[in-house]
């Protein structure tokens, strides 16, 4: 019963509210600018919504021009602003003087947060192949493997179309390496399943379409990559009592006959390393806030494996028939995600009036043609 009548009690206030607006409305266009403030003032002190705030504040500035009091006229048109930030005035349709003014003003966003969520894939750059077995009958080669990552950071919009973005991303990486005639022509076969965790700082630089509900953009930067876990599971496949129709090497292979625990690799990578980034994506405007789609190629810069640990064992009394090449580990992702600017209503140091002026020149050469 309380709630039905607050509901009731609100939509009375607002019907009141909308009345008023429409009797200052009235007011303004009969000539009597002095009790347009007054009238309006009990309504916006109260909680409006948006949209009524919008007209009443953009009524007030015009009032306030209308009497030369450029004092009120700026912080209505501030108001008219917070209630609704993309505001843009048009001048085919407001007052010449009006528009003159908004150019005084902006609340483009200057910082903007960001989330994704996404799958990855890591291609390997060998960059010194090393194996265990006869050069000439080993046969090596790496598999894709799924990852995902997932993130958050900020958006500083230098301006319209220059943004400088900084986050943080927790990333899933993962390979497959599979060596043929380790042992010997036609003989076993070695996988070895490797998986990575990241902790990575991205830094960008983007450039991207400020109009529209969809909005492309570009952008290259540089990521600092710290590596917090790298597990593996080494299996070795008997080929005589293994084999079938294919795998992409020619094999099927079944449940393997000597499987490892999960081995810890920390020691066999080195921790600190870095990516250029290079991507691009859409953003979807909806009201204030953005989805996106974005794709990433992340292009390692360093060699990942530890080479003072080669040729260590991955645990005590336990020799394993694999050894990692010297390879950069590049990423592969599309992500969707989230960005909600924190717009910021505020009067420019140098105002963007020179459009007025020229509006006002094709104007009067119209007149003078016409």
């Amino acid at each position: 019963m309380v709630l039905f009548l607050f509901g009731v009690s609100h939509i009375q206030a607002q019907t009141e509210c909308e009345l008023a607006l429409t009797l200052a409305t009235d007011e303004f266009n009969a000539g009597h600018l002095y009790g347009i403030p007054a009238m309006l003032s009990d309504c916006l002190n109260k909680n409006q919504n948006d949209e009524w705030r919008q007209r009443a504040y953009l009524l007030l500035t015009e009032t306030y021009l209308l009497l030369e009091d450029p004092i009120g006229a700026e912080n209505s048109y501030l108001e008219v602003l917070r209630a609704n930030p993309e505001y843009v005035t048009d001048p085919q349709r407001d007052p010449i003087d009006l528009v003159y003014l908004s150019k005084k003003f902006t609340a483009t966003p200057i910082f903007e947060f960001y989330a994704m969520l996404g799958p990855n894939t890591s291609p390997i750059r060998v960059i010194h192949d090393v194996t265990i077995g006869g050069e000439s009958q080993t046969k090596q080669s790496y598999k894709l493997r799924l990852g995902w990552q997932m993130g958050a950071g900020l958006n500083y919009n230098y301006n319209n179309n220059v943004t400088f973005s900084a986050g943080f991303s927790y990333v899933f990486t993962g390979f497959q390496h599979i060596t043929n005639n380790l042992f010997g022509p036609n003989k076993d076969i070695v996988e070895f399943l490797d998986r990575q965790t990241w902790a990575t700082l991205p830094l960008t630089v983007k450039y991207g379409d400020d109009e529209g509900k969809i909005r492309p953009y570009t952008y290259v930067g540089y990521s600092l990559n710290f590596l917090l876990r790298d597990k593996g599971i080494l299996n070795v496949f008997n080929r005589d009592s293994r084999m079938s129709s294919t795998n992409g090497l020619g094999e099927e292979l079944s449940s393997a006959d000597n499987e490892t625990p999960n081995l810890n690799l920390n020691s066999h990578r080195r921790r600190l390393n870095g990516s250029f980034l290079f991507g691009g994506g859409v953003k979807y405007k909806y009201k204030l806030d953005f989805f996106f789609v974005d794709l990433r190629y992340a292009l390692g810069t360093k060699n990942i494996a530890n080479t003072e640990n080669r040729f260590n064992n991955y645990a005590e009394g336990l020799p394993y028939p694999y050894v990692d090449d010297d390879f950069r580990l590049d990423n592969l992702s599309i992500s969707i995600g989230y960005v909600h600017p924190f717009y910021k209503p505020r009067k420019l140091k140098k105002p963007r009036t020179k459009s007025v002026f020229r509006f006002i020149n094709r104007q009067r050469n119209a007149t003078d043609q016409s």
